[in-house]
């Protein structure tokens, strides 16, 4: 085939495929990254979420996430089960579960997130300032236009919760 889609020497796959092998390369490490504090890429994201935001809805989270809320229901099961994370119901609207942040989960965030992200950041390359300009807005189109396969341009949006 000479297709370049099928190149397997980095050096020579066309752009978008070199993103995607990229992105799995940088997931795998983070993986066995949070991994080693028996953590996974999901259940620090959920910590952190709800760190920054507070009582999330189920939903919200998911969206915030770029996971359905069934992929998620497992890891908060292990969350809650662990005491990290509680779920409400919501005041004015019963249908509505809250997701809070235990007492628990915060010391659990506190005792690894810096541990975590210094191991992840150890390995990563950082780009110059000027390379990591064009980078980051390539990346940010990248997402812009695929989002429709992520569910949507308001998945990759840090807009207020609806819900």
């Amino acid at each position: 085939m000479a297709d370049p889609f099928w190149e397997q020497r980095p050096e020579h796959m066309p752009l978008g495929k070199l993103v995607r092998c990229a992105g799995t390369v940088i997931s795998r490490h983070f993986q066995r990254v949070v991994a080693e504090h028996s953590l996974t890429p999901t259940s620090i994201g959920v910590l952190g979420a709800l760190a920054q935001t507070g009582g999330l809805s189920h939903r919200a989270l998911a969206d915030r996430m770029l996971l359905t809320p069934a992929t998620l229901t497992p890891v908060l099961d292990a969350l809650e089960q662990a005491g990290e994370v509680r779920r409400d119901r919501d005041p004015q609207d019963r249908r509505v579960v809250r997701l809070h942040l235990t007492e628990l989960g915060q010391l659990r965030l506190g005792a690894v997130a810096g541990v975590v992200l210094a191991a992840f950041r150890e390995r990563m390359p950082r780009p110059a300032p000027r390379d990591e300009k064009i980078i980051r807005a390539y990346l940010l189109d990248v997402m812009a236009a695929l989002s429709d396969d992520a569910g949507g341009p308001d998945k990759l949006s840090d807009k207020k919760e609806t819900a």
